[in-house]
């Protein structure tokens, strides 16, 4: 039911509209002014409830309308006012909500004066005051609350976008430390090396044992130096610094930012450290997605099947709104992301549900040979 109603939020304005023209048939309900029914009086209460239909998305003509209504017909209703005040302060300003509250208090009130006398003002003035003011707070305060919630989910797109940064810069220092090393390996090693060819070619006739034991040491250097060179383009190929990260840190990073997510294990967490490399991207990949694209989720559920086999990964939110993109502008982050799975014999899954999105992965077990697969 709750999902029913975040797909369908504009049904919420038709119990308004619907009261507003039954308001028009009831001169006891609301403040009206007495007045003798006719047909212009019902089609005016008639284009004047129908005009809240738009006051999402053109709340100032919404406004013109209500109070053009008032001003030609013989009914005043105030409900009307009240709900174009409150979203003018929610979609367009707080300036605007005011604008909203002043004209609904000038129009009802001078219409009462005009056709009741200054005496009829006093004991509706306050009430009508009270009802101006308040759908304006109201507003202001929804509007309030949504650009706070904005600039949470902006600080934390900026936060990530900020790690990513720190990450590759890191991964970048790493590597030119690499660099540093492997220049140091091969200038040593291959000094060495060419003197000691020169010197056992040297003395190959005039001392031969001499000569062999530099062929020897030559050997022995050479097995050094591709040990050295293996472990360094190791380190290369797993990116440095690259690290699994906290899926509980990350999780409470995205609540934080006001996405609804709940996470769910199953098993125990495997050991391969290139594995929970993965892992940890497909879940903050997918929550990142449903941060900026998934429009008013109410839950963002993240399952973690260790226990399966293969290894079951799933994001699924009740979002509505277009197919995320793994990253902005461009598909550069699911295809990196489908790399990195299928690095380890995984596949992914991304798609669109009757309520949402959802993205699924799978993954083998781990063993010595996935994971040295992974690590190239």
């Amino acid at each position: 039911m709750r999902a029913f109603w975040v797909r369908h939020s504009w049904l919420g304005i038709w119990p308004i509209v619907l009261f507003c023209l039954a308001l028009g048939f009831d001169t006891g309900i609301g403040f009206r002014l007495p007045h003798t029914w006719d047909w212009w009086a019902i089609g005016v209460n008639t284009v004047v409830a129908l005009s809240l239909l738009a006051w999402r998305s053109r709340p100032w003509w919404a406004l013109l309308v209500v109070a053009a209504g008032d001003l030609v017909s013989d009914s005043a209703q105030l409900i009307p006012f009240m709900v174009v005040s409150y979203s003018l302060a929610v979609y367009r300003s707080t300036r605007a909500g005011i604008v909203g509250g002043v004209v609904t208090v000038a129009v009802m009130a001078g219409e009462n004066v005009v056709r009741n006398g200054y005496a009829a003002l006093q004991p509706v003035a306050l009430p009508l005051i009270a009802a101006a003011v308040g759908s304006v707070l109201v507003g202001v305060n929804v509007a309030t609350r949504r650009r706070y919630l904005q600039a949470l989910l902006d600080r934390a797109t900026r936060l990530a976008r900020e790690k990513e940064q720190e990450g590759q810069l890191a991964a970048g220092r790493e590597r030119a430390r690499i660099a540093r090393d492997m220049h140091d390996i091969v200038a040593h090693n291959l000094t060495m090396m060419v003197r000691l060819a020169d010197g056992a070619t040297a003395v190959a006739d005039s001392d031969p044992q001499r000569s062999r034991a530099a062929v020897d040491r030559l050997a022995n250097l050479g097995r050094e130096a591709m040990k050295d060179m293996r472990r360094l383009l190791g380190v290369l190929r797993d990116g440095g610094l690259d690290t699994p990260g906290d899926l509980e840190t990350l999780v409470e990073t995205f609540r934080i930012a006001g996405l609804p997510v709940t996470l769910r294990r199953r098993g125990a967490d495997v050991e391969s450290a290139g594995l929970q490399r993965v892992v940890f991207r497909v879940v903050q990949e997918s929550l990142t997605n449903a941060l900026r694209y998934a429009e008013q989720p109410t839950e963002v559920r993240v399952d973690l099947d260790y226990s399966a086999d293969p290894i079951r990964v799933e994001i699924i939110d009740d979002g509505r709104g277009s197919a995320p993109a793994p990253s902005v502008g461009s598909e550069q982050g699911l295809i990196a992301l489908t790399e990195r799975v299928a690095l380890y014999g995984g596949t992914v899954e991304t798609g669109r549900q009757p309520i949402g999105w959802a993205v699924r992965v799978t993954l083998p077990h781990p063993s010595k040979d996935t994971d040295e697969q992974g690590r190239r």
